[in-house]
């Protein structure tokens, strides 16, 4: 397992890969952002007429038309930052959302994974509290074809089903998900780059989750952590509004870093990671925020290239919670009613009640 000063290396290493491939600039905080480009969403006509007179420019627009919205991607004219044309626009229309086109990574977690011989995943049923059949939405890589997931249905984003792209990390989680049942994976893929160190954008985030809104998919996992982002605040919150239940990995950036979004955000469920003793995962997020915790050190789940392996991290633990939640929500019950459901059915492992470290405790 890495230690600290691995980990910041990995980190660097990933800026300096966007720097490569997109030379981008940096918010306030210094989280990377796409160079010289703006999203607003909800951005007035009349305001966008003084903005293109000015000098800024119409990239695209995403509509989503679930949530009643659409993104407006501007390039702010040449000689402005990213931040000084966000402000711009933001002065332009203060009801719309600004905000700069933040990048995410899947962090870096306990190495990489460990393939296993003669092991497969759990096939155990679920309590029997935990019924219905599962359906359940991914924002992850892409997912490849394994036996472990022959009894799922995987249903691919067209947009992000392309071939070349990374594919470790999501057939790993679908793997999870599927333990013990047949589900229906609705799996959106918003990672480019290499394989080793794939990166994604905000705007295609939204796209994702557009795509699984308009799915009606009650459960949604996001295997992604990093800077907050206005729009996709708003979008996911306005998702869980509706009843869709969002849920992510706390982070893997030690037990000193900062909350890591979207799991931070309010009505996330956000899962932490604990090994088979029940000990937290030394790079695991700590925070009010953190829900639950679940197994997530030396998980076996899918090998990609073939048979099973041992994957850590906190994306591991949440594809295992949220597969529980697709359960119960497939037997009927509203998002609250499965989170009380499985509050009474964790294993209180740190301070009694709810804590900072494993959350209401830990879900077998």
């Amino acid at each position: 397992m890495p230690g600290l000063a691995e980990r910041t290396e990995a980190i660097s290493d990933l800026l300096d890969r966007l720097a490569e491939v997109e030379r981008p600039e940096h918010d306030a905080s210094g989280y990377p952002v796409r160079r010289g480009e703006v999203s607003a969403l909800d951005l007035a006509p009349a305001a966008l007429s003084r903005l293109e007179s000015r000098g800024y420019r119409v990239i695209g627009r995403d509509p989503l038309p679930t949530l009643g919205h659409e993104i407006v991607r501007l390039a702010v004219p040449a000689g402005l930052s990213a931040r000084e044309g966000a402000a711009a626009i933001a002065a332009a229309d203060p009801s719309a959302t600004i905000d700069l086109v933040h990048y995410y990574a899947l962090e870096p977690a306990g190495g990489k994974p460990h393939r296993v011989h003669g092991e497969r995943g759990k096939t155990a049923p679920v309590p029997g509290s935990i019924s219905g059949k599962p359906v359940i939405g991914m924002i992850d890589t892409a997912v490849t074809p394994h036996p472990a997931l022959a009894a799922a249905r995987i249903i691919a984003w067209d947009q992000g089903n392309r071939p070349g792209l990374p594919v470790g990390h999501g057939t790993a989680v679908a793997s999870i998900i599927a333990e013990g049942g047949q589900p229906t994976i609705y799996a959106a893929n918003i990672f480019r780059g290499s394989l080793d160190r794939p990166f994604t954008s905000a705007d295609v985030v939204a796209q994702a989750l557009e795509w699984l809104l308009a799915r009606d998919v009650p459960v949604i996992n996001m295997s992604l952590a990093g800077p907050r982002n206005a729009l996709l605040d708003r979008l996911i919150g306005e998702a869980i509004a509706r009843g869709r239940t969002i849920v992510a990995a706390a982070g893997n950036g030690g037990p000193t870093a900062p909350p890591a979004y979207p799991a931070a955000l309010p009505g996330v469920i956000a899962v932490t990671a604990v090994d088979h003793a029940g000990h937290i995962y030394r790079f695991a997020n700590r925070g009010p925020y953190v829900s639950f915790a679940a197994s997530g050190v030396d998980v076996v789940a899918a090998n990609a290239p073939g048979g099973m392996a041992r994957f850590t991290g906190t994306s591991f633990a949440t594809a295992h919670v949220a597969a529980l939640y697709a359960r119960c929500r497939g037997g009927g019950a509203s998002s609250s009613a499965c989170t009380d459901r499985l509050a009474r059915e964790a294993h209180d492992l740190g301070a009694p009640g709810r804590d900072a470290i494993y959350g209401y405790g830990f879900l077998d």
